[in-house]
């Protein structure tokens, strides 16, 4: 199974290093013709969902983060196909490795914002 790449940052670092969790939706509701809705729990297990803003640049030797970024999400991913592995998340809540998917479609976007500098938002799910 795929790695986040290592030359890429490990932790999101875009929007301030801000980003957004969402956790497992598993519950279930009926409506009711009269009264409240019925609830229960549908799953144990569900994806918990991500936004992750990355800012990718230039680095040593004339490669640049977008381009690693980019052939590993084609290549390794196959566009979005396959799962990734990584830690997560970032310090200070417990570190573990998960598996993660990008969410396609539509697969990510490439915003530019001058000097070699690219912003690229990442939603991602992590899987059960």
């Amino acid at each position: 199974m795929p790695t986040w790449p290592a030359e890429l940052p490990q932790e999101p670092n875009g929007n301030d290093g801000k980003w957004t969790e969402t956790p497992p939706d598993t519950v279930l509701r009926d409506k009711n013709d009269r009264g409240p809705d019925n609830t229960r729990r549908g799953a144990v297990a569900g994806v918990r969902k991500l936004s992750l803003p990355y800012v990718f640049r230039p680095i040593a030797g004339g490669e640049h983060e977008l381009d690693i970024f980019d052939t590993w999400f084609r290549e390794d991913l196959q566009d979005g196909a396959l799962s990734f592995t990584r830690l997560w998340p970032p310090a200070p809540r417990a570190t573990q490795t998960v598996t993660m998917r990008i969410v396609c479609p539509p697969p990510p976007t490439y915003e530019h914002q001058g000097g070699g500098v690219y912003n690229v938002t990442l939603n991602v799910e992590i899987l059960p």
